[in-house]
């Protein structure tokens, strides 16, 4: 399997790093305490984040509006990944569950501030790219029963002509989205260049470590940017 990012994404996110680990056997049909009490724990944390008056002027948030901005999306109906969860944990109450999985890495994206997300990996024949879209890809929403065409020359990631999110972080396909039969894996997270040097290599070390603490699983690291855009597994 390849991981592949076009070489024009990052003329619309220069300095973009994405860091990504790859994990297989995974048990995600069993609860993890471990995990809920870390996501509890983020959730309630990120009240801290109300000091910005809203999750859009967060600093490492609002970067992700002024690319979105530039690309021409509309950013109050596309919201990037980590603006709307942020929105959500602002709003209080219990946090929102998914799986061990997911709630694992919505916790690392919480706690970072930055968008995180995942594929199952057996859902995908690969290469597993980062690109625009173009004619003839389609895309299966959530909530759909048949997958829809999707316009040129967006930013999503892709498996074949099979559009794996819309609007680079704002929405995933059911095609290939981390359930509780999951075993092989690959996390992402975008870090975009305007934030400060150190945050993705701190993001793939907490994908690894919580991987192999709370899933008792070893993973392949990788970091992506303009210089190094292919990986392989």
């Amino acid at each position: 399997m390849q991981f592949i990012i076009q070489p024009r994404i990052f003329d619309f996110f220069p300095g973009m790093k994405v860091a990504a680990v790859v994990a297989q056997g995974v048990n995600n049909q069993e609860d993890r305490a471990e995990v809920n009490s870390r996501w509890e724990a983020t959730w309630a944390a990120a009240q801290q984040a109300a000091v910005y008056g809203n999750a859009q002027s967060h600093p490492r948030v609002r970067p992700w509006r002024e690319r979105f901005r530039a690309l021409g999306i509309p950013v109050k109906q596309y919201p990037s990944s980590i603006e709307a969860i942020l929105r959500r944990a602002l709003k209080g109450g219990v946090p929102f569950r998914i799986n061990p999985l997911v709630d694992f890495y919505n916790a690392v994206s919480l706690s970072h501030m930055v968008p995180a997300g995942g594929f199952d990996l057996a859902a995908l024949h690969g290469p597993l790219e980062l690109r625009l879209t173009r004619q003839g890809d389609r895309f299966l929403a959530l909530d759909a029963s048949e997958p829809e065409e999707v316009p040129s020359g967006e930013v999503a990631y892709a498996d074949g002509s099979t559009i794996l999110t819309r609007h680079f972080v704002w929405r995933q396909a059911r095609t290939g989205l981390i359930g509780r039969e999951t075993r092989d894996i690959i996390l992402i997270s975008e870090v975009l260049g305007d934030l400060e040097d150190g945050v993705a290599e701190a993001v793939l070390r907490d994908f690894q470590d919580g991987l192999k603490d709370y899933f008792g699983v070893d993973s392949h690291a990788f970091l992506l940017d303009a210089t190094h855009r292919e990986v392989s597994w």
